[in-house]
């Protein structure tokens, strides 16, 4: 977690861009994760269990009045791990059922890094290392991979591409994918990335980071390294969005990674429904999602989304007030034949996530 606060602290460039690197080297030229085997499955079971049992929740009200669920654990609380910490932090009504981005996502692709791993302490190996947090380190390998990949198709032709990161917090991997578009010596003028999340603090990071890299990266290259990349704070659904103008923009290669688990349709069960529990009704569903996405992609554009499994790891989250609407391989091919798109490829599997390529029919 000290190296997650490294990475974007802007202190210290050298280190920020080294660790960078690092998780390039992993993603791009490291052996691939495998998803975790059945000891640690095994674990996840009886860590849902433990937790299950020592939780306790209670609901009152901030200075504002509005309405705030506590989560108190001792076996998480005598850890002092940060993430343990973040599950734990009260929140709203608009915000508990949600896993925020920030520490608790990024933490986990820290554990990619070798020399963060071999200095890693037990606590990082529990909470980082955990199942689901593999599948997160392996989902960030197939995303970043299959994003470039796609990218790459269109300079190989000698075309320009334009990608985008829908809801990408800090945009890790986007970066990684332009990074390495640089050094192979693809031209940036022919390369447009931008970088869009909701929360403001996620772009302030984003942003950091990409002054760091551009600045350690301009005396090697001898131009700017961020003159093609760039990250702004976007809410795709609200009104006045570039979906709304005469000509909107379009990419080519489309992420929306880690959002379609909160949006109703098309999935096989929900928290709502394997807790017993009523269902919110919700103004906004997948199918709006991935029409909107849709609305965004050229003419044979590359789609990359993941799927969401149930499985005991994600049931600790379930504990802490998070929901989730679970969907396979087939409930996303359902899903995105609604909207012209069609499988191109499973990038990956794991014990709770797929990722996969959709392109759009030209």
């Amino acid at each position: 977690m000290e190296a997650v606060t490294a990475l974007y602290s802007n202190d210290d460039h050298e280190l920020s861009a080294g660790i960078m690197a690092s998780l390039s080297c992993a993603v791009f030229e490291g052996s691939r994760i495998k998803p975790a085997g059945w000891v640690k499955r095994c674990l996840s079971r009886v860590a849902h269990r433990a937790l299950q049992w020592t939780t306790r929740t209670r609901r009152t009200t901030d200075h504002t009045g509005s309405v705030v669920t506590e989560f108190k654990n001792r076996l998480l609380e005598r850890s002092g791990h940060p993430y343990a910490r973040s599950l734990l932090t009260s929140s709203n009504e608009d915000s508990t059922s949600r896993v925020e981005g920030g520490d608790p996502m990024i933490g986990p692709y820290m554990m990619l890094a070798p020399e963060i791993r071999t200095n890693c302490g037990v606590w990082d190996k529990l909470f980082l290392d955990s199942v689901q947090c593999r599948d997160v380190q392996s989902r960030i390998i197939w995303e970043t991979r299959s994003t470039y990949d796609a990218a790459k198709c269109w300079l190989d032709r000698r075309e320009p591409v334009r990608l985008k990161a829908v809801a990408a917090g800090t945009g890790l991997s986007m970066m990684l994918v332009y990074d390495q578009l640089i050094r192979e010596g693809f031209d940036p003028d022919q390369i447009t990335v931008r970088i869009t999340d909701n929360e403001t603090a996620n772009i302030a990071r984003a942003n950091r980071l990409l002054d760091t890299l551009a600045a350690v990266r301009r005396p090697q290259l001898g131009f700017d390294w961020r003159r093609g990349i760039s990250a702004a704070t976007e809410d795709i659904f609200e009104t006045g969005t570039p979906s709304d103008a005469a000509d909107p923009e379009r990419w080519d290669v489309v992420t929306a990674i880690g959002i379609l688990e909160y949006f109703q349709g098309y999935s096989y069960t929900t928290t709502e429904k394997r807790l017993g529990l009523e269902a919110p009704v919700e103004s906004v569903t997948a199918h709006d999602l991935v029409r909107r996405l849709t609305e965004m992609a050229t003419d044979g554009a590359r789609l990359i989304l993941n799927t969401y499994r149930d499985h005991a790891s994600t049931r600790i989250l379930e504990l802490f007030g998070k929901r989730f609407h679970y969907r396979g391989v087939e409930d996303l091919r359902s899903l995105l034949a609604s909207v012209s798109f069609q499988p191109a490829l499973v990038a990956g599997s794991g014990n709770i996530y797929d990722v996969n390529v959709y392109e759009r029919s030209r």
